[in-house]
């Protein structure tokens, strides 16, 4: 089989409460040779290790401070600092609060020796090897970031957190794929806004994605109208839920 010149693998799907068996947010990139993580939800660090070694991924990507999506970094430092990672520092992406929030739930002990923190914002633009990453906030808690990765003639957009917004939009244009989060239903939270299935499929249509994955839904959400309401929002555009583990060429 011939290795796709990018793919996907979430390694963790679950809302910040997640159905039994779920990882909360997390999501595995293969850009060619260069190997990227898009966020560390709780469980994600020992999922993650299924399929590469922690050590060995070029670059961790943290959309915001919500511990479901950033909350292993913690386990990760651990790993980095006192177990197999020890002697190599892993490359850490995140919005300006993302660390110090980290900082204090942790050991006060060897941060700077196991991880690289470097802040992005909106508008940033970062190049891991050949593959490029480019940030845009969108609106969840300040300084959410969705982030685009393309490699080649390839892309894809993981849009983090957010209600329905025209920078998620704009930076999904043209994308392969399109990963968005579904967690509008029983529980809305105007505090940390989420988008309906139908926001999710209206963000897709608009941007002219070729595909889109539907992720981040909480239990007791009846996800076959989610489903069903995002198909009907982008009628020619495949859309199905995000499965952990399975391997999506982009």
């Amino acid at each position: 089989m011939t290795k796709p010149e990018l793919a996907v693998i979430p390694i963790g799907v679950g809302a910040a409460y997640a159905r039994t068996g779920e990882v909360q947010s997390s999501y595995l990139v293969r850009a060619g040779d260069t190997t990227l993580c898009l966020d560390l939800g709780a469980g994600a660090l020992n999922a993650l290790q299924a399929h590469v070694r922690p050590q060995d991924v070029d670059a961790y990507v943290i959309s915001h401070r919500h511990p479901d999506h950033c909350v292993d970094v913690l386990p990760l430092h651990v790993y980095m600092y006192w177990g197999p990672g020890r002697g190599t520092r892993a490359r850490v992406l995140s919005p300006v609060g993302v660390e110090g929030r980290l900082k204090a739930l942790g050991s006060e002990t060897g941060w700077d020796d196991a991880l690289r923190f470097e802040p992005v914002h909106g508008g940033s633009v970062v190049h891991v090897d050949d593959v490029r990453l480019r940030f845009a906030e969108v609106p969840h808690i300040p300084d959410t970031l969705a982030v685009r990765v393309d490699h080649g003639r390839r892309s894809l957009v993981y849009g983090a957190d957010c209600t329905e917004n025209e920078a998620l939009m704009k930076l999904a244009k043209g994308a392969d794929l399109l990963i968005a989060e579904c967690g509008d239903g029983p529980t809305p939270n105007a505090l940390s806004p989420h988008m309906s299935g139908g926001e999710a499929g209206g963000i897709a249509a608009r941007a002219k994605v070729k595909q889109l994955l539907l992720t981040h839904c909480f239990p007791e959400h009846d996800r076959d109208a989610t489903l069903a309401a995002a198909r009907a929002a982008c009628p020619n555009i495949p859309v199905e839920w995000a499965i952990q583990g399975r391997l999506y060429p982009v």
